[in-house]
Formats: C-alpha cells, structure tokens, sequence
C-alpha cells in the first residue's frame, strides 16, 4: 500500500502566538529612540542563527537568518487589521490557505498582504537557510499616513500574490539588513525605509497586473507544483520520473528526493494515489464499467487495475460499488 501524503495540517505543527519566541532565545534588547530592538538567538533543538526584531509605533520588522535542522510547521493566532509584507531573499516557505490552495513561496520573491482574519498554516523547510525581511503593521497606521486605501491590498488568496523581488527594492533591503542594530533603533529611518519599501511594492503590484510569475531555474517548488498538477489533472497518462527531469533540466534522482521532501511521497507514489482517488470517484459516482474505468485512470487492462485498487483498499472495485 503506497504512503499517503502528510498534508500540512495533519503533519506536526505548533499552535504558537509567537514565532520568534518559540524558535529562539531573547540575547539581548534595548530601547532608544522610540525604537524597541530585541536580538533573538536560535534554540539548538531548532538550528543556527538569529532573528533582529524592531518595533516602533505598532510597526514590526523582523529580519530573519538562520538554518533549520527540519521543516518547521507552525499556525499562529488569527490577525486582526494587519498587513504583512515579507522579502524572502532566500530559502522556501508553503503557507496553506485552505485544505485545497497553497502558495508556494521562495527565494527572491515578495508579497504585500492584508491579513485581516488568515488562519492558515505556515511551513518553512529545514536544511536550507532562510533569510527573510517581513513587517507587520496595522491597517490604520498606513491609512493615516496617506500610503494606501483598502482596495489596492491583495488578500491572502488574491491571484498574482507573490511577485519577484525587483533589484530596487533588493538595494534597500540590502542596504537595511547590513544597518547595524544601533542605526535601526532611529524611528525615522526605520519607518522612512519601510514607506519606500511599501511605496514600490505597491507599485510593482500595478505594473505587473495580470502577469504571471515565471517558473525560473532557481524556483524549486514552482516546479514541483506543477509537476504535482500535472499528474493531478492527467491520470489517464502514465508519467515517468525521466518524462519530467528531462524537461525540467533536473537529474531523476535529485527531481524524485525533493518531490519527496515537499509533498512527502514519490512522484511515482502520488501518481497511483491520484489515479486511485479517481477511480474511487468514478466507482461512486458513475456506472461506468470497470474496464472503463481502468482506461480512464491509464490502466492497460482491467486486470491490472484491480490489482492496484485491492492493493490500495483491500477491496476489489467490485467489492467497493457493492458496499456503497
């Protein structure tokens, strides 16, 4: 019997109200300027590296470096009035919005979001280092500096979410990661900065209306989505491993150990699995022959179909129809 996939929130995941508490220690913190700074150290149990917080008039930035030992799941409380923005300059991260819908997030790439009631999970893999600069701030406090009305922010599940990281916006972002501790405790400077990188982000949002992000070489689960959703929606089809990595530019084995790595069972795996989930549809749902339902999930033979059906469920697809 194949392995079944570990969706996101059946797999491990941590309730928590605070995700710089949870992964990392408080070293140090220090308050001038109207500026609060606390520098987090990592948790052993968790990985290396720190995580710089900054908060001043309701606005929270964090950056974010470090490397994980393993993936790490985590859901936190239900925001209220938020909008998020988050740089993620390296690494990867899967935020399920819904049982069915998960954006698939990584290296260079950005979002401005309003967050007003998310609930979903949020996933960043291990053993890859992830660096990640991300504001929190309320909804009003940019409305009443004149930066933005409520219409021109994309929710969580808006289409065109996630856009490249510009080389603009990848200079100031640079330029703030590299400030040391004591020059982003200046309120000022702290909050000039995030009005430009919010300022651009929204521009960048207009000027990429209704273009798609491009599967690039580097986008890694980009290409495993859609590897995913083409099987999904071909179970008539018969894929090899190679049928992909030829395409993709990736060796069999390097293509297979990271569809692993995100979706938790092999290509090969997850092609049985759909096929049967289709067939399972097709037995309750129809009254089509089992022949033909084995042509339609990409069986040769009705014989070989019911072989993987009762390997699958233990039962024969006759047996199944029977006792619905």
């Amino acid at each position: 019997m194949i392995k079944k996939r570990r969706k996101i929130k059946e797999t491990q995941k941590k309730d928590i109200t605070n995700v710089n508490e949870e992964l990392a220690v408080l070293k140090n913190s220090n308050q001038q300027n109207n500026v609060l700074a606390n520098h987090y150290q990592l948790k052993p149990e968790y990985g290396t590296g720190c995580i710089l917080n900054f908060i001043t008039d309701d606005v929270n930035l964090n950056i974010s470096r470090y490397l994980l030992h393993k993936d790490f799941t985590y859901k936190l409380p239900v925001q209220k009035n938020t909008i998020q923005i988050s740089f993620l300059l390296t690494g990867e991260k899967i935020i399920q919005i819904d049982q069915h819908r998960e954006i698939f997030y990584e290296n260079k790439e950005s979002y401005l979001v309003n967050i007003d009631g998310f609930n979903g999970i949020n996933r960043i893999s291990g053993k890859k280092f992830f660096k990640e600069i991300k504001i929190n701030i309320p909804i009003n406090f940019l409305t009443m500096h004149g930066l933005i009305t409520d219409c021109e922010i994309k929710t969580i599940s808006d289409s065109n979410l996630i856009l490249p990281i510009t080389d603009e916006l990848h200079s100031i972002l640079d330029h703030l990661e590299r400030k040391e501790i004591s020059e982003l405790t200046n309120s000022l400077y702290l909050k000039a900065k995030i009005f430009e990188l919010i300022a651009l982000q929204l521009e960048h949002y207009k000027n990429r209306s209704g273009i798609n992000l491009e599967v690039t070489h580097d986008k890694t689960l980009k290409k495993l989505y859609v590897i995913k959703q083409t099987i999904k929606n071909n179970v008539d089809k018969n894929y090899t491993i190679k049928d992909f990595s030829e395409k993709l530019g990736i060796t069999s084995n390097t293509l297979n150990k990271e569809f692993t790595r995100i979706f938790n069972y092999s290509i090969n795996e997850y092609g049985k699995h759909e096929k049967m989930k289709a067939a399972k549809n097709l037995l309750e749902n129809s009254e089509k022959l089992v022949y033909q339902i084995a042509e339609e999930t990409g069986y040769k033979n009705a014989t070989h179909f019911t072989a993987a059906f009762k390997k699958m469920f233990n039962l024969t697809p006759k047996e199944y129809r029977n006792k619905l």
